[in-house]
């Protein structure tokens, strides 16, 4: 068994999903990852493996050819990285067009029509329940594989549309994903009911005007944007800097990205660096509410700092109080 052998859900799109391989969500964190892959290792390995010699043969294949690298690629932080880029540029593909889209499980379309506020959750349970006895049965490994590859691919569009409708302001619109049966799935991504035909009537200029939102490509500049704004999310501060600087070059003179980028910065503790950014930010758009959030999260902290640099009040030999003279370098001031 190889990795070329899948064929469902992210798969078709020529996409080496190697968390529907290992069997964690896309959330996964290294250390989940890992006691995942501990797990599978020691069920698969042929000297933990229980079985007979032809049954050891193929678990250390699908070992080898199939878990280990999956393994290495999430839990390598740099190839972990370029695999994060590879999702988020294959969710900002499909989500203008999930009516070309086809699944072809119930657990992918239930996942489909899931309400917003519960689709983390019934999704990171769905994989947890499959990925159980994911290599018990090497016939249906395939299919398991490919059903966890199906929800992994659900679950990133609907989070990419969610984030471009922050972007666009809640115009972005939700496209039907098509059944394995080419039947279009009537309901939304907020699980609307079928609207009656007279309301459709009605409502024909404005899903004229969504159906043109969906074709409209996400600029790169945009995708940077939310790419970093999940990794912010997810205090991954190091590939957000990545994505803003790739910004930056694309556009020096964004306010929002010098805004994110003094965020960032104000995090890892780097003033200096926070400080130019967010300046930039409110001298490109001062009404930015990004940059005016930033610029007095620094005020404030500036204002900590030359407090706590101020001369402390002591007592002398005769118990009366004076200012202790402020250190640089240790060596008082007077």
């Amino acid at each position: 068994m190889l990795i070329s052998d899948f064929k469902h859900g992210l798969f078709k799109y020529e996409v080496k999903d190697y968390y529907a391989i290992l069997g964690v969500p896309i959330s996964a964190t290294p250390k989940e990852m890992r006691t995942q892959y501990m797990k599978l290792a020691y069920k698969l390995h042929p000297d933990t493996n229980l079985t007979n010699k032809e049954q050891k043969a193929r678990t250390s294949e699908i070992l080898s050819k199939v878990v280990n690298p999956a393994y290495k690629n999430l839990y390598k932080q740099n190839l972990r990285k370029e695999c994060e880029l590879i999702m988020s540029d294959i969710g900002h593909r499909l989500a203008p067009e999930m009516n070309k889209v086809t699944v072809s499980s119930d657990a992918a379309q239930k996942l489909l029509v899931e309400d917003d506020r519960r689709l983390k959750q019934i999704y990171q349970e769905t994989v947890e329940k499959i990925s159980k006895d994911l290599y018990q049965d090497f016939s249906k490994i395939p299919i398991k594989v490919g059903l966890l590859s199906e929800l992994n691919l659900i679950y990133l569009v609907r989070q990419t549309q969610a984030e471009l409708r922050k972007v666009t302001g809640g115009t972005y619109g939700s496209a039907p994903i098509m059944s394995s049966e080419g039947v279009i799935n009537k309901a939304t991504q907020t699980g609307a009911s079928t609207q009656s035909s007279s309301k459709k009537t009605s409502n024909t200029q404005s899903s004229s005007t969504e159906q043109e939102s969906e074709k409209k490509p996400l600029s790169r500049l945009d995708q940077l944007i939310i790419s970093a704004n999940r990794y912010i999310d997810t205090d991954n501060y190091e590939p957000a800097v990545f994505d803003l600087r790739e910004a930056v070059k694309l556009e020096p003179n964004n306010a929002m990205v010098h805004a994110l980028l003094g965020l960032v910065y104000l995090e890892q503790s780097n003033i200096t660096y926070a400080r130019i950014h967010i300046n930039k930010a409110v001298s490109l758009d001062s009404k930015n509410i990004k940059a005016q959030d930033m610029k007095e999260r620094l005020t404030q902290i500036e204002r900590k700092q030359k407090k706590s640099s101020q001369g402390k009040t002591v007592k002398d030999k005769k118990g009366k109080e004076k200012k202790e003279a402020p250190k640089i370098f240790g060596i008082p001031l007077w």
